[in-house]
């Protein structure tokens, strides 16, 4: 029975142990200071990453050095999509998978020898202080290396403080039990009380321009009318379009349950409608249901009586859940271009995207707007309120003065200042929300991620061709060379652009795309050709060049499509009749 009891035992420590993700900073060294190329450190981020499917202790501590490991792989590479899914699964409770014996064994063999270097003094102070940290998780991940047991018996050297969590923060916090109260609020009906009939509040929406139909993104301004008592006794959604679509109808059913569910109930009903200009203008494919984060914000303004100040660009799930609205990378490369000072609340599911615009050199987004990150609709009301929690309010003031400071000045010398650097750091580690505290933290600190993740980078490099769609045209006749020849320039500049920003193993998606858009200027130069004696030949050589060029572009868009992981929002054209 011995063997039953360890089992017990160490299903104990595993129940009793709660992970805690590193927090972005403060990292003990940067990047760009590191004795090694851009290469090294991204292969070196992976190796660590694969240290966490060691056999580690189950318990805190072992889930500390996972949080070690996770957090030290994203300080080398923010990039590390592998760190990332795997601090997502550990969050929700799960546990690491068990590392593969011979790339564990590669692994802690390559980071050995690569601490060894950086020990020395010629690696400087950030080598150093690297290795230190290397040195603390490989006492886990290889404990029986004759370097791990004389580390062991020094103790931790890594400067851990403020970017991952003590042992003790990993224990299971056990729930206190709640003491039973005289009257349960839910045994007494609560009678709708509006406390403010009617609150607004701006957000980001597509509309459609009524002349050209091309599509537009701006910022509205939403007005909610709310009203105690409706005809079926129930919360009433009333959006007031013509064609509101599908899926704001259907996150309209889950804006009506959380509402319902955060206030008993409504008995007695409710009714909410809501209106803002151009309604008529509105393109409910391409916002798909971003007006229930705005309604479950004016709701709650409605029912607590605290004003909103900021814009919600958010979705409410059928089953209140948060999600990202439609097109988002799109949206948010759009809002980028607006200028603005609002505080913007956006699901938590909107960090990869974020961490791109660190790439794209689009640090000030984080200083213009003041983004956070929301995990469920009750937070997403209380980042959005003008009165929120005494914590959350405290860091919101202090990153208003940081604005405040910063104004008009360069973004990148401000941030990177080391008095700007501490206050960062603490708004980023008192409240991990705060995305724009915590990513401009990093790109003070030079350690911004340097290239574009494959999803993103495949939604970017498909927008470069986006002009080749001008070659959808059933008539080769009526294509005109002088306008492939520019259809081919801006997308090979867009291309050129976006080189810089991809790793190499990512370059596949980039050479498809030139392809087809060098393709296009080869077409181009088919068209300008003229042949007297055989002109049906040359005319049969056209058309067969040009379906052959739209066939490859549209292969290429299935490509970036299935690699964007976005289908159920992009449509791709049909083939050319007769193809």
């Amino acid at each position: 029975m011995r063997w039953l009891a360890f089992a017990f035992l160490a299903f104990v420590a595993v129940v009793h142990a709660e992970f805690v993700p590193p927090a972005e900073g403060p990292v003990p060294f940067r990047r760009d200071r590191l004795p090694v190329d851009v290469d090294t450190i991204s292969t070196l981020s992976r190796q660590v990453t694969v240290l966490a499917g060691a056999n580690l202790p189950e318990n805190e501590t072992g889930l500390r050095a996972v949080a070690q490991m996770t957090g030290l792989a994203l300080a080398l590479d923010p990039a590390n999509r592998e760190a990332r899914d795997l601090i997502g699964k550990l969050r929700e409770g799960g546990q690491p998978d068990e590392a593969d014996e011979k790339e564990l064994e590669r692994s802690c063999s390559r980071v050995w020898q690569i601490l060894g270097w950086l020990e020395m003094p010629e690696a400087g102070a950030d080598g150093q202080a690297l290795a230190a940290c290397l040195g603390d998780v490989m006492v886990f991940a290889d404990p029986d290396h004759p370097k791990a047991k004389l580390r062991r018996e020094k103790g931790e050297q890594g400067a851990w403080d403020g970017w991952i969590a003590p042992a003790d923060s990993f224990k299971k916090k056990e729930a206190e039990p709640e003491e039973p109260e005289p009257e349960p609020m839910v045994k007494k009906p609560i009678l709708p009380a509006v406390e403010l009939a009617d609150p607004s509040v701006p957000v980001p929406l597509w509309g459609v321009n009524r002349e050209t139909k091309a599509p537009r993104f701006g910022i509205v301004n939403v007005n909610a009318k709310v009203i105690a008592g409706s005809e079926s006794g129930k919360l009433e959604i009333k959006w007031g379009l013509e064609h509101p679509g599908d899926a704001l109808q259907a996150s309209t059913r889950g804006l009506a349950y959380v509402i319902s569910k955060r206030f008993a109930g409504l008995q007695g009903g409710v009714e909410a409608s809501f209106k803002w200009d151009e309604m008529s203008s509105y393109a409910p494919d391409r916002n798909g249901g971003v007006l229930s984060g705005t309604g479950a914000v004016l709701l709650d303004a409605a029912m607590t009586g605290k004003q909103p100040a900021a814009m919600a660009f958010a979705v409410v799930g059928e089953d209140g859940t948060l999600h990202l609205p439609p097109g988002f990378w799109a949206s948010l490369r759009e809002l980028s271009a607006l200028k603005g000072t609002e505080r913007l609340v956006l699901p938590a599911k909107a960090e990869d995207f974020l961490s791109a615009l660190l790439v794209m050199d689009d640090a000030a987004f984080f200083m213009d707007h003041e983004v956070l990150l929301a995990s469920t609709v009750e937070e997403l009301c209380d980042l959005a309120s003008a009165s929120p929690k005494p914590g959350v309010a405290e860091t919101l003031a202090g990153f208003g003065e940081i604005q405040k400071v910063g104004r008009g000045k360069s973004v990148g010398a401000f941030v990177a200042h080391p008095s700007t650097q501490v206050r960062l750091n603490r708004l980023a580690a008192s409240m991990p929300q705060h995305a724009s505290a915590r990513f401009l933290a990093l790109q003070g600190a030079g350690n911004r991620p340097r290239f574009l993740q494959r999803a993103i980078l495949a939604r970017e490099i498909r927008d470069a061709i986006q002009p080749i769609a001008k070659l959808n045209e059933p008539s080769t006749e009526k294509l005109l060379s002088k306008e492939l020849d520019e259809v081919h320039e801006t997308s090979r500049k867009k291309l050129d652009q976006l080189f810089s920003l991809i790793e190499i193993r990512d370059r596949d998606l980039h050479r498809a795309a030139v392809s087809v858009a060098d393709n296009v200027r080869t077409l181009a130069r088919t068209l300008d050709k003229q042949d007297r004696d055989y002109p049906y030949e040359l005319r049969m050589k056209q058309v067969e060049m040009h379906h052959a060029v739209w066939a490859e572009y549209l292969k290429v868009l299935r490509l970036l499509t299935d690699t964007a992981g976005d289908g159920s929002e992009f449509q791709i054209p049909k083939p050319l009749a007769g193809s």
